[in-house]
């Protein structure tokens, strides 16, 4: 989400042969196999508005559920959402109280209807009226190298959000009460939703790592991108100093990490939470807020065997459990055989992950921030 500081939001809003129902959407885009969210933010933005973040931050997350039975498939969305400042004031873009750009002799460019399907790829600018009557106008100018259709773009303003045509998930971003009790994704029927365009599989197979097996093969590494949610749970007060619950790797003999783990299909990210940390520490999980995404990506072997081109994508969020209930892993021939609460300052001997330690700066920073955002209130 990229506001202009005055409690604008910008929406972008793709040429109607591509969506008929006009639907305004966020900057961004699908994330490609091995890529950073972070990133994919950055040259979505980039590319569809020409604008550069300056500081990308977690927001939220969130899944939906698309069932198409005819083709026998069913596409689980995770949606993650971003808070973006940009280097300096957006310029060129209509918004609350700004009109849009104009050329050199003051006359706004060239009037196109927003619901045109005949608009050429990089076709550009385009100027068109907004909710209250003001103009606006695309600021992508065609780029010749990267002949890609243009977004009609504006911020908008609180209450002119009600009245547009958005997907279930903006809505719910952008209208709904941020404190509200996370539920289950909605389950459709029919048409996917999505105004990205879903990644084809037969582009993904060209990009595999070849490698040699013994026999002297080739091996085509199977392509694996893993999202899961993981929390930082610490108890500040506890004697002795800080700690933190972590869980043991069953298949490591001192390998502890987060608890935490994969999103099932149809899973909302908080709701694998809950499911995983009552698996791995049978303790009820009070949900926080998303602090961090990670990304990793490589070539290995899993535990089964198999060679995998793999992109693990990790949702760190905080949140709390009872720290005077003694924490005991429930799930039978599950990846965790131990779970405890760990000192912070026995990571390092006890053998945690890198994870763990990036977890709980970004946890660290996060508190310190929230501390200070409500000494200034005060």
């Amino acid at each position: 989400m990229v506001s202009d500081g005055s409690g604008g939001v910008l929406l972008l809003r793709v040429p109607g042969g591509r969506d008929p129902e006009g639907r305004w959407s966020l900057p961004g885009g699908v994330v490609r196999h091995g890529e950073h969210p972070r990133d994919r933010v950055q040259a979505g933005l980039l590319e569809q508005t020409g604008l550069r973040a300056a500081s990308i931050t977690p927001r939220d997350a969130t899944a939906d559920v698309v069932e198409m039975p005819e083709q026998g498939v069913s596409v689980h969305t995770l949606r993650l959402l971003f808070d973006v400042t940009l280097y300096g004031q957006p310029a060129g873009i209509g918004g609350p109280g700004r009109s849009a750009v104009v050329d050199g002799s003051g006359v706004l460019a060239q009037q196109l209807e927003l619901d045109r399907v005949d608009r050429l790829p990089g076709e550009d600018p385009v100027v068109a009226p907004a909710l209250d009557g003001s103009p606006v106008a695309v600021v992508v100018p065609p780029d010749p190298e990267r002949p890609v259709a243009q977004f009609v773009g504006r911020f908008m303003a609180p209450h002119e959000l009600a009245g547009l045509p958005l997907s279930a998930f903006l809505h719910s971003a952008l209208l709904a009460d941020a404190s509200a009790e996370v539920v289950p994704p909605n389950i459709a029927v029919g048409g996917v939703e999505l105004l990205d365009p879903a990644i084809d599989p037969t582009l993904l197979a060209g990009l595999g790592v070849v490698a040699e097996t013994a026999a002297g093969a080739a091996e085509v590494p199977v392509f694996v991108q893993r999202p899961a949610a993981y929390a930082v749970l610490v108890d500040e007060n506890a004697p002795g100093g800080a700690r933190m619950l972590l869980s043991k790797l069953a298949s490591s003999e001192s390998t502890w990490t987060l608890p935490g783990g994969g999103i099932d299909h149809g899973e909302h990210p908080r709701l694998a939470l809950q499911r995983e940390i009552y698996e791995e520490a049978g303790l009820p999980y009070t949900a926080g807020p998303l602090i961090d995404i990670s990304s990793r990506h490589f070539v290995g072997r899993a535990p089964h065997g198999r060679l995998e081109d793999f992109h693990a994508l990790r949702l760190i969020y905080a949140g709390s459990v009872p720290v005077d209930q003694e924490p005991e892993v429930i799930e039978v021939d599950g990846s965790t055989d131990e779970v405890a609460w760990i000192p912070v300052a026995d990571f390092d001997r006890v053998g945690a992950v890198p994870t763990a330690h990036e977890a709980l700066a970004a946890w660290r920073a996060y508190r310190d921030d929230a501390e200070s955002q409500a000494v200034g209130e005060n």
